[in-house]
């Protein structure tokens, strides 16, 4: 085979590939948008459990949403000390097609005032995640942070900051956190404190907290 061929071939793959990942993404979103249309619209059946563990000082809430018997959204909120996790599942066929995660870090910090004195304020850190899935293989991943400031009078919000596109090292943590899930649809939580630590694991988000843990 000539090189020009080879060099055809190649990059009529790659076209066909790029074609074929968009089309994915796109069908991707058009589920996300009828699953979102059918939860705000309070039309799919719901399972909802609380939960809480004394030992540490953690609780939250599960909730699974069925059209018909069919999973299309789950939604994990958890809390624990200075932070609150909202992971949200979206469901296709009964494979996790979207995953969107969103973690808020309160502290509080210094600045100096225009006469010179340390003022304490409090902050809000929001970590966001999303990682997009097919046949259980992360096609897309991407990560945002963004901080508001009690003493600022403009407040940040998620459409005011691009996403990133990053590598999935992550993806694999968060469909084991939705098979975990899974097991609850029919399963009463008796004892919060011995769920698995599977079901709040959040991987580099931890470290980024840890280094807060000072402030």
């Amino acid at each position: 085979m000539k090189p020009t061929t080879v060099f055809v071939f190649l990059l009529t793959s790659f076209i066909s590939f790029c074609q074929s990942r968009k089309e994915v993404l796109s069908d991707i979103r058009n589920k996300f948008e009828l699953i979102k249309e059918l939860v705000d619209a309070n039309t799919l059946r719901q399972h909802h459990t609380d939960y809480s563990c004394h030992q540490t000082l953690g609780e939250g809430s599960l909730t699974f949403y069925y059209n018909g018997n069919e999973l299309k959204h789950v939604i994990h909120t958890y809390s624990q000390g200075h932070v609150k996790y909202k992971d949200e599942y979206y469901v296709w066929d009964d494979q996790l097609i979207f995953q969107y995660a969103t973690h808020d870090i309160w502290y509080k910090d210094y600045e100096r005032t225009r006469s010179g004195k340390r003022k304490l304020v409090n902050v809000t850190l929001t970590l966001e995640e999303r990682f997009y899935f097919k046949d259980r293989n992360a096609i897309k991943c991407q990560f945002k942070d963004y901080k508001n400031r009690s003493n600022s009078p403009k407040k940040i919000k998620t459409n005011h900051v691009r996403n990133i596109n990053i590598d999935c090292d992550q993806s694999q943590n968060a469909l084991d956190k939705f098979d975990l899930l899974l097991k609850f649809q029919k399963m009463k939580i008796e004892d919060a404190c011995n769920l698995p630590k599977g079901i709040t694991k959040t991987g580099a988000l931890d470290m980024i907290y840890g280094n807060l843990g000072h402030n």
